[in-house]
Parts: structure tokens; C-alpha cells; sequence
């Protein structure tokens, strides 16, 4: 049977075959989601159960599997997950589980990125974990992996030089036993720790009651003044000024208002941009070596006026009819489609602009390895640090 309702569907089968056998499969998908001009999320689930059986050929096998993906995402800011696990049991290989797990988050102080992926068969399994991090002290690469399973079979496998087995020679009775599952775990991590200090170059800024001035650019033999026309912005009726760009000396307005205006798009409703004051300021935190200038558009509302769908549409001297092409693919007319008229929302806005340029000093750099088994356990460090008058290296290995 099959039952959609929204965004949520399943399925599920079932019958016999040929070879005296069973099988059945069962499906279920859901799919959710949200969008809005500060923030757009979606979600989609996927499971599955299946299981077979064939009786003369004496084979059998069932699993779940399930699957999870999620997105979200608001000014600068986002996030996403994808979840894999499945489990698949079969009289010719049984794979216990098996899982992927790949996520990334990221937003203007923070970013991290990690993968990671597990798998079970028999007795044996494998893992790994991959992390990739960056925050405002440090970036860091941290790398690990493990194997376990049983070795057992080693005291069957003989050495006619040695006259051992090679469970005997690498005398694995002093650091486990055949009854204790063995492993070999590695790990390795890069991390570069950041330095506050640095040389700066900032742009020199003067804040009269209105305005800032930055003082511009000297160029030898050529104009620094440039002169912009009276011109007319498309589809609008917005006529900007003439205005002069003084290079010599760049003004930056502490409030700037816009005029409202229309905008006429042929075939599509007219869209009305209210009026607004964007407001500038200058910043020169202690937490941070470069100020900046920090702009903000407070929360405006657009009106759409009412429209109509054509049922035409005319390009150049060209004119298509919605309707012909509507009766040659399903024969039947366009109904009349009326869109009323609605307020659509912008959110306040808020960004900067940096006033210079930070050359960070060279931090600390190290790196780590290491291993570890029933039989041998080894790690190695190295690393160099940047001091005020000299470079520090060492090197660690035990």
C-alpha cells in the first residue's frame, strides 16, 4: 500500500518467489520545512526495513536502514547534518551496524567540520573520526582511528623457522588472550595556535557631527575627481543626482536616507521600497587590533500590489499563449489566478566593514601521534613556538 499525506510518505511490499522464499520491504520517507527571509530549515528522514528468506537455497537476511539529513541556516550562520545508520543481518555476512556521521557548523566566530563513520562485521569493527575546527585562539586538525577484532587465528599459523606460531613470537599471551578481543588505535592532531600580535596598518579616520573623512589617495598627473551624471535607475522612476567622487578625500555620511520608490517589472507585480535611514559608525575595540565601520538598514516592510496571472506572454514582437500551451499538453484553459495584495518583511541588517589590515605574527605550531596496542604504545610530539626575540622547537617520543 502506498500513504502520502503532506510531506510524510511510506511503502511497503511484500510476496514470495520462485525458490520457495519471502521477502518483504517496507519504506518510509518524511520531509519538512520552513523558509523566511531570517532563517530557511528543512529536515529529511528516510527509513527502510527489509528481510528475504529463501528456503531452498537455505539463505536469509534482514535489516534497517535510516537515514537523517538537516539544514539550517540564518545570517551568517548555518549548520548541517547528515546521519546514516544500517544494520544488514545475513546467514552469509553479518554486518552488525554500520554508521556515517558528517556535520558542519559555522558562523562568524566558530567554524567545525567532523566525519565520523563506524562499521561492525562479525566480530570485527573499524572506526574513524576526522575533526577540522577554527575559533578566534586556534585552528586544529584532530585525525583518529581504531580497528578491534579477534586474533585468535594467529596460534594457527606457524613459523618453520621459528618453530612457533606467530601468536607464540609476538608473545601476545603476556598482554591479552584468545578470549579478549585485540586492537590498534592511531590518533594524530595538528593544532596552530594564533597570535594576538601583529603589525596593523589602519586607515586614518576623522569623525566630524556628521560624517567621517579619510584622508584619499595622491595620484601623480591624474584627476582625483570624478564627476558621476544625472541617471535613472530601470524599471524604477528613482532619478539619481549628479554627485562628485573626491578621491583626494573620501566622505562617508553618518546617515544616509533613501527615497521610496516603485519597481516596474513588465509581467510581473509592482513592488513598492519604502524609505530608509541607513546609519554608519566607527568602531575601535579593545578585543580587536583593525576597527571598523559598522552599517546597519533597520527592519523595513515591501508592499506587492494585486496581480493577475497572464495568460500571454509577449517577447519582443513574439507573443506566447499560455492557453495553446496548455490544451496541447493536458487540453484545458488557464484558469484566472489572483494574487492579493501583501507586505512582505525585511529584517533589520547589520555588517562591517574593516578600516585596515592585521598581519598576525606567527603563532605556535605542534603536532601529535600516537599509537597504541596489546603489544607496543608510541607517541611523538614536535612542535615550534614563536617567543619575543627567538623560535622554541622540541621534540617528544616515547
Amino acid at each position: 500500500y502506498l500513504n502520502s499525506k503532506g510531506p510524510r510518505s511510506s511503502v511497503k511490499l511484500q510476496g514470495t518467489s520462485k525458490v520457495d522464499g519471502i521477502w518483504n520491504l517496507e519504506v518510509k520517507e518524511s520531509f519538512a520545512g520552513e523558509a523566511t527571509l531570517q532563517r530557511i530549515y528543512a529536515i529529511w528522514e528516510h527509513s527502510t526495513k527489509n528481510h528475504l528468506q529463501l528456503e531452498r537455497l537455505m539463505v536469509s537476511t534482514s535489516g534497517e536502514h535510516e537515514s537523517t539529513a538537516t539544514l539550517d541556516l540564518s545570517p551568517w550562520k548555518m549548520s548541517a547534518l547528515v546521519q546514516v545508520h544500517a544494520s544488514q543481518h545475513s546467514s552469509l555476512l553479518d554486518v552488525g551496524y554500520l554508521g556515517q556521521e558528517v556535520s558542519l557548523n559555522a558562523n562568524t566566530e566558530n567554524q567545525k567540520f567532523s566525519w565520523k563513520n563506524e562499521i561492525r562485521v562479525l566480530t570485527s569493527s573499524l572506526q574513524h573520526d576526522i575533526q577540522l575546527s577554527n575559533n578566534q585562539e586556534a585552528v586544529r586538525l584532530d585525525i583518529a582511528g581504531s580497528l578491534e577484532g579477534h586474533l585468535r587465528f594467529l596460534r594457527n599459523i606457524g613459523l618453520p623457522v621459528y618453530d612457533k606460531s606467530i601468536w607464540d613470537l609476538l608473545k601476545l599471551d603476556g598482554t591479552t588472550s584468545v578470549d579478549k578481543k585485540q586492537y590498534l588505535r592511531a590518533s594524530t592532531a595538528l593544532v596552530y595556535t594564533k597570535n594576538p600580535n601583529g603589525y596593523v596598518f589602519s586607515v586614518p579616520v576623522q569623525a566630524l557631527a556628521d560624517k567621517f573623512i579619510i584622508p584619499g589617495l595622491k595620484l601623480n598627473n591624474l584627476n582625483p575627481v570624478l564627476v558621476i551624471p544625472t541617471f535613472q535607475i530601470p524599471f524604477t522612476d528613482l532619478q539619481v543626482p549628479s554627485y562628485t567622487l573626491d578621491f583626494s578625500e573620501i566622505i562617508i555620511y553618518k546617515k544616509l536616507s533613501t527615497s521610496p520608490f516603485p519597481l516596474n517589472v513588465p509581467a510581473l507585480p509592482k513592488v513598492t521600497f519604502p524609505g530608509v535611514d541607513v546609519f554608519t559608525e566607527y568602531f575601535e575595540p579593545e578585543s580587536s587590533s583593525v576597527p571598523f565601520f559598522q552599517v546597519t538598514v533597520p527592519k523595513s516592510q515591501l508592499t506587492v500590489s494585486q496581480f493577475t496571472f497572464p495568460k500571454s506572454i509577449s517577447v519582443g514582437v513574439a507573443v506566447l499563449d499560455l492557453n495553446e500551451v496548455a490544451s496541447m499538453i493536458a487540453d484545458f484553459e488557464l484558469p484566472d489566478i489572483t494574487m492579493p495584495e501583501r507586505t512582505i518583511e525585511i529584517p533589520s541588517i547589520k555588517f562591517s566593514v574593516p578600516a585596515g589590515i592585521s598581519i598576525p605574527s606567527f603563532g605556535t605550531l605542534t603536532a601529535h601521534v600516537g599509537v597504541a596496542s596489546p603489544l607496543y604504545n608510541a607517541t611523538w610530539s614536535a612542535g615550534l613556538k614563536n617567543k619575543v626575540d627567538h623560535i622554541e622547537t622540541f621534540l617528544d617520543s616515547t
